[in-house]
């Protein structure tokens, strides 16, 4: 082996753990959760930021989207999940008084070329597990009734969508994970990270100063920056990830009170995983429209195109670079990152996208800009990947791909990946615990999306 950073910094403090979790979202804090309650073992939570939750767990919608609109055999697993997880996001919110505020979707056909797609959702909505009591077809005139500024030729009514904030609610299950015994570790930035024959070497630096953490099991749960990860232990080497800016724009209250639920539409670009700009209802009440897709060149780039920390170079440059070279000579695709801009630059050009739902919204009832968050979209020879994958190592285990409605999802399928290890062997030697000793606000066999 040649030498490296790590084995340069090998006089410096050294701590073991059984398990290391790199990354402190939605996903990470909910794996460590599950970690803590069905085993006794030493496990790290590990994250760059300076808080739990920093990224795209906070920087979301805050709804939480029943699976209606997800397809019950290509996307099972997610549909499960956010199933699922739906009620278990719920008691943990009203168990400890966390935002949690039912308002309801509607997911409109902009024309009638649209309204055969709404049924098909509402067919897989009764499939996926929701009742027919939370949703509903309805008309033209139906949506007319209940949402006199919304202009559709129909749509399906989920009523149990809520909003909530992903970042509280991760806070609070990484609270109760280090109740059970978890280390959190934040403000601590991965360098380097080898897998051994005992498991993995992870050259951290933190307050300025280095240190290697061992893991026995190594699970990179790391959101945007999870294929940069694995392509740095040689892992993922088929997969490449394209950074999208969505952006909002928040509606003045005086117009914004006059719409009192999440009314989405139905996609125009379905061979993308982008959403067409939609009317969000948020938590604290606050409305806003969006979000557009600019593509960047890293997972922070909150502004602009690049920073410091994501050259140009990552968002063409980073192997495999095939993939990426065939989606941009992909006209469709070129023409919709080129729309995307446009509505960034100016609110103007996404008053006018909302204007074919809300025909009434004017330029200046956007008085100014809301919330960013960057997605990593990963891709392949086939194009964009469509739902989470799990790589493996020999000693580790990387979650790419995991969009959404992964924060909705979360807890459930976090529950699913801790089976998933256990089948395959890597938690052997993590003696399970006899009961749950810890705070167990969510039974493990209930929680998992499909019959372990």
């Amino acid at each position: 082996m040649e030498a490296t950073e790590m084995q340069a910094d090998m006089g410096n403090k050294i701590r073991n753990y059984d398990i290391v979790v790199v990354g402190a979202g939605v996903l990470g804090t909910n794996i460590s959760y599950w970690l803590s309650e069905l085993f006794d073992s030493s496990v790290a939570l590990i994250d760059q930021a300076d808080q739990v939750a920093a990224h795209m767990s906070t920087r979301n919608t805050g709804v939480d989207h029943r699976p209606f609109y997800l397809d019950p055999v290509k996307k099972k697993m997610f549909a499960a999940s956010a199933q699922k997880s739906h009620y278990m996001w719920m008691k943990l919110a009203r168990q400890y008084d966390l935002p949690w505020k039912q308002v309801s979707t509607l997911e409109i056909a902009k024309d009638p070329v649209d309204v055969p797609v709404i049924e098909k959702y509402y067919k897989w909505a009764l499939v996926n597990g929701m009742n027919e009591d939370e949703v509903a077809l309805l008309d033209s005139e139906q949506v007319k009734e209940i949402e006199p500024l919304v202009h559709s030729s129909g749509a399906i009514h989920s009523k149990t969508d809520t909003a909530t904030d992903f970042g509280i609610l991760s806070g609070k299950v990484a609270e109760i994970a280090e109740e059970n015994g978890v280390s959190i570790i934040l403000g601590c930035r991965v360098i380097e990270i080898g897998e051994t024959g005992e498991g993995n070497r992870i050259l951290v630096e933190r307050n300025g100063k280095r240190e290697i953490i061992t893991a026995g099991l190594l699970i990179n749960a790391g959101g945007a920056s999870s294929v940069g990860i694995a392509h740095s232990m040689g892992l993922a080497q088929d997969y490449s990830v394209l950074f999208f800016r969505g952006e909002y724009w928040i509606v003045s209250e005086e117009y914004a009170s006059g719409i009192s639920r999440n009314i989405y539409s139905v996609p125009k670009h379905t061979e993308f995983p982008f959403l067409d700009p939609h009317f969000i209802v948020r938590a604290d009440g606050r409305r806003e429209v969006g979000p557009n897709a600019v593509m960047v060149a890293g997972p922070d780039v909150y502004e602009g195109l690049t920073n410091e920390n994501s050259g140009l170079r990552n968002l063409v440059f980073d192997r495999p670079i095939l993939p990426k070279l065939r989606l941009f000579t992909d006209w469709n695709f070129i023409s919709l990152v080129m729309g995307e801009w446009e509505s960034s630059l100016s609110k103007n050009g996404m008053a006018e996208r909302v204007r074919k739902f809300i025909p009434s919204l004017r330029d200046d009832h956007l008085y100014r800009r809301g919330f960013t968050g960057v997605r990593g979209s990963v891709i392949n020879d086939h194009g964009f990947v469509p739902e989470a994958k799990i790589i493996e190592g020999n000693s580790s285990i990387h979650i790419i791909n995991f969009n959404s409605p992964g924060a909705t999802g979360a807890p459930s399928w976090s529950a699913y990946l801790i089976s998933y290890l256990m089948q395959r062997g890597f938690l052997e030697g993590n003696r399970q615990k006899g009961s749950h000793s810890g705070t167990g606000i969510w039974d493990y066999g209930a929680s998992l999306p499909v019959d372990d």
